[in-house]
């Protein structure tokens, strides 16, 4: 099969955690139809079973941002949120809305 006809499985390339804080390699756990281009670990606690992650991906042919947090249910991990932002338009309706209440968390 060539390059253009490959299926997304097929097209994937291993991605690298941009944290440098984690040591393992561990796949991110995402489904085959989206192509991971990067991503960066804010949390992970094996122990406790959560992760949570920013990752740019493409989805439908359209690149995007999206926030995940998994819990690990057994040896999985299943996501359990999944925040996108398709937009510079978004993540500033986003950003205002966090930025407004900041001041009552300081």
């Amino acid at each position: 099969m060539n390059k253009n006809n490959q299926t997304p499985q097929e097209k994937k390339k291993l991605v690298l955690d941009e944290n440098l804080d984690i040591k393992e390699l561990e796949p991110l756990p995402i489904s085959g139809q989206l192509e991971i281009l990067r991503y960066r670990t804010l949390k992970k606690n094996n122990v406790l079973g959560w992760w949570s992650a920013v990752v740019l991906l493409i989805d439908h042919n359209k690149k995007q941002i999206c926030y995940y947090r998994w819990r690990k249910r057994g040896d999985e991990w299943k996501r359990d949120k999944k925040l996108p932002i398709r937009s510079h338009k978004d993540w500033l309706m986003f950003k205002d809305a966090v930025e407004s209440f900041l001041r009552e968390i300081d």
